[in-house]
């Protein structure tokens, strides 16, 4: 009974807490603007597959109030399961290839250019109060830096919960974070089977409740989001460090506004973090810092990850658990595997490109680098070799094409193919990526030479009269390593009709700069008829533009494309574009980089309009398509784009695009809910689950009306989610319904949209 009661008072304190996610509000306090407060509690070595057995209600209440993830880390050779690496991936947002934190020690840290998220929400709004306390003491002397508002160490875990509910309470913490070390150091002591490691996550679990109840007692126009999570897992016996899935398998929690309640996901990761406080406390998360994490309110659910039902237990791999499912031959609508030129015979699983997730994959055998393959997430595609290679078969070597859907391009000159990828070499092998059209032209895209792990960027033109674009993977192999393919998707298109201004760096009328002008031109938004000029008034339109940089020289042929022709300034000098004749509105600026020299001291500062959109813009040999989107331009119809050095050698540009954001203008706002309810038994009480997603074009409040209670949502934002968990303290719940209704100055702006749910009986 005391712990239906405690599950109670939690859902009870989130409805206060969370002003986005269900806070019964008047309408005088729905008209302030709820204010922002993000809280992350760590707990040292919590292991996932012992939280369920475990006595920690408050958790559990958290968990029905929000989304629970749970996903694998890294090991050797990226970095092995400790503390310093687990915590710095969770505070800055990036694997350990970039913070470079790989034990448990910081000297070679990379905090400069990837700190923790509270120093950039700092950074950002220095009116908000940023907090770490934690027992471990290098968590508030190294992990989190000196741009961090306050930073404590403890004796221990009491003190520290102390100091959080101190912080929480007195409203001095607006973003905060808590480290607690108990259930790490009972780990090591006994192991997670353990008595001890029990009692340790039951007595941080009330630690927790202190801190959750510090913050239901907070005002009701405080706007909440909460998350637990751990650094890394534990063995049976104790102890950390190794690549096992027990080390390696880790968790958070999160709930607060569009977060959807009592849902479980196994796409979203440790790096995902950061970035979804930054966003929580009001923070534009910024291409530009390199972030491998994604919020989790913006993170979407990709084609490989709905092959989830299809995955099968293993065939030939006999050191798999039959109870795991983990991979499959069958692939989404539109996608297939070529395996025409595979030999018969091999392992069955990994004969030609496979679907698979992380730990029936990395099962197979560990501590070869498939532990690296952090940037897929969940479901993903593999080509593996090595393991085919484990069982006799015909002739030949690997040899295997993934192909992707035709992906619809009209009306676009040129695009990115973005998926996440990790490459490895070990043997005779390669891998090649190209694009083929309806028109019959193809090109290759990448013909990788060395080892990858990344998320890509090819950037490929559109050919003239092209309607879709198909994409091949193709991998061969003898014996040799593996290669991972997910998230597989075009970004950053440049549509004909909203080019503004076409610039060919160096003055050549290459073919596709001649076709990304002629599409633009015949849309009537060209401003500019030749490919560059020094800045001046354009001959053919009028409207002023041009380069501005003393004594820059110039590269390249008009045989070429817009990547092999570029603008190079001298002497450390700036290079510059001025624009002017746009229209107010916001605009996206597309700039081509490639350095066909390979220097590796060669990076800019980049900057639009006054603002830095990259502090240190890498140049490489690979062609490089970056997107600046939502760049104002104000009344004087004026756009300045720069590059200034930043390393050794001089800055460089192949091509800029500047782009409307919407050539047609405003389109007329939409209203529409879905709502979605389900019922869970928590101890011997049912527990409702309300998630309500704004389908429409605006912001809306909304009403969400349940038979235990009606509760207001401030400011859905478009293709955002509002969330609430309510217990029923019954036991028997017969069939019902929930209301959802869009709201404005406290009536109804719409119409009232319901969801059914089924009885339930909680034993």
């Amino acid at each position: 009974m005391a712990n239906s009661l405690r599950n109670f008072a939690l859902a009870t304190a989130l409805a206060v807490a969370f002003t986005a996610t269900g806070p019964l509000v008047s309408s005088a306090e729905a008209a302030g603007a709820p204010i922002a407060k993000t809280l992350i509690v760590g707990i040292d070595g919590a292991t996932f597959d012992s939280l369920g057995p475990a006595d920690m209600p408050r958790l559990d209440g958290l968990r029905a109030a929000g989304t629970t993830a749970v996903s694998n880390l890294y090991a050797a050779p990226m970095s092995e399961t400790w503390s310093g690496p687990g915590w710095s991936t969770i505070a800055t947002g990036v694997w350990p290839d970039k913070h470079n934190v790989t034990g448990n020690a910081f000297g070679s840290a990379h905090f400069a250019d990837y700190p923790d998220y509270l120093t950039r929400i700092n950074a950002a709004a220095p009116s908000r109060a940023t907090v770490a306390v934690g027992t471990w003491s290098s968590i508030t002397t190294d992990i989190f830096g000196p741009g961090v508002d306050v930073r404590t160490a403890f004796a221990d875990d009491a003190a520290t919960t102390d100091s959080a509910v101190h912080a929480v309470s007195d409203g001095t913490a607006d973003d905060l974070f808590v480290h607690l070390d108990d259930v790490d150091h009972a780990g090591h002591l006994v192991g997670t089977s353990g008595a001890a490691y029990g009692a340790a996550l039951a007595a941080t679990d009330v630690r927790l409740g202190r801190i959750l109840d510090a913050v239901a007692a907070r005002p009701s126009n405080e706007d909440w989001t909460i998350a637990v999570t751990t650094d890394h897992g534990h063995t049976a016996a104790g102890g950390h460090g190794g690549s096992s899935l027990a080390e390696r398998r880790v968790f958070m929690v999160v709930a607060g506004s569009g977060i959807p309640a009592n849902a479980t996901r196994h796409d979203a990761k440790q790096v995902d973090l950061a970035p979804t406080m930054i966003a929580a406390a009001g923070v534009a998360v910024q291409p530009s810092w390199g972030l491998d994490g994604t919020p989790l309110g913006s993170l979407k659910t990709e084609a490989f990850d709905s092959m989830e039902s299809a995955l099968a237990p293993a065939v030939d791999e006999s050191g798999i658990s039959p109870s795991l499912l983990g991979w499959t031959k069958t692939t989404p609508a539109g996608w297939s595997i070529d395996n025409s030129a595979m030999p018969a015979g091999g392992v069955a699983e990994w004969r030609g490109w496979t679907l698979a997730t992380d730990d029936f994959w990395t099962s197979a055998e560990r501590d070869q680098g498939r532990e690296t393959n952090v940037r897929a997430r969940g479901v993903f595609a593999v080509a593996d070799s090595d393991e085919w290679d484990d069982k006799t078969h015909a002739s030949g070597q690997f040899d295997s094409t993934l192909v992707s859907p035709a992906y619809p391009v009209a009306g676009l000159n040129r695009a990115n193919l973005v998926y996440a990828t990790d490459y490895a070499i070990d043997g005779p092998q390669s891998a090649t990526v190209t694009v083929s059209f309806d028109t019959g032209e193809t090109q290759i895209l990448k013909d990788y030479s060395t080892a990858a792990n990344a998320v890509e960027h090819l950037s490929f033109a559109v050919p003239a009269g092209a309607h879709t674009a198909q994409f091949r993977f193709r991998y061969t192999g003898q014996n040799s390593s593996f290669w991972t393919v997910d998230a597989v998707g075009i970004q950053d298109p440049i549509e004909s009709a909203k080019v503004r201004y076409a610039v060919n760096a160096g003055g050549q009328q290459s073919a596709d700069w001649l076709a990304l002008a002629a599409g633009a031109a015949s849309g009537g938004g060209l401003l500019n008829s030749v490919p560059e000029q020094p800045f001046g008034s354009d001959a053919g339109t009028g409207a002023s533009w041009g380069y501005i940089s003393d004594g820059s020289g110039t590269d390249g042929s008009a045989g070429g494309d817009m990547f092999s022709t570029l603008r190079y300034a001298v002497s450390g000098r700036d290079l510059a574009y001025r624009f002017s004749g746009l229209a107010p509105g916001t605009y996206t600026v597309f700039a081509g980089y490639s350095d066909p020299w390979s220097w590796d001291d060669r990076g800019a500062r980049v900057t639009i309009n006054g603002e830095v959109r990259a502090a240190d813009q890498d140049y490489s040999s690979q062609n490089q398509a970056v997107a600046y989107g939502n760049v104002v331009v104000g009344a004087n119809g004026e756009l300045a784009f720069s590059l200034a050095r930043t390393r050794g050698s001089d800055v460089q540009l192949s091509w800029l695009v500047v782009s409307a954001a919407d050539p047609a203008g405003p389109v007329a706002p939409t209203v529409s809910l879905a709502p979605t309810v389900s019922l869970r038994c928590i101890g011997n009480k049912a527990n409702l689950a309300a998630t309500v997603l704004n389908t429409g074009a605006a912001p809306v409040d909304v009403t969400v009306a349940t038979p235990y209670g009606s509760k207001l949502f401030l400011a859905v934002k478009p293709g955002k989610s509002a969330s609430l968990a309510l217990n029923s303290r019954a036991s028997v719940v017969p069939a019902g319904h929930i209301t959802a209704t869009p709201m404005q100055a406290g009536v109804p702006a719409g119409a009232s949209t319901t969801a059914d749910y089924p009885g339930i009986s909680c034993p």
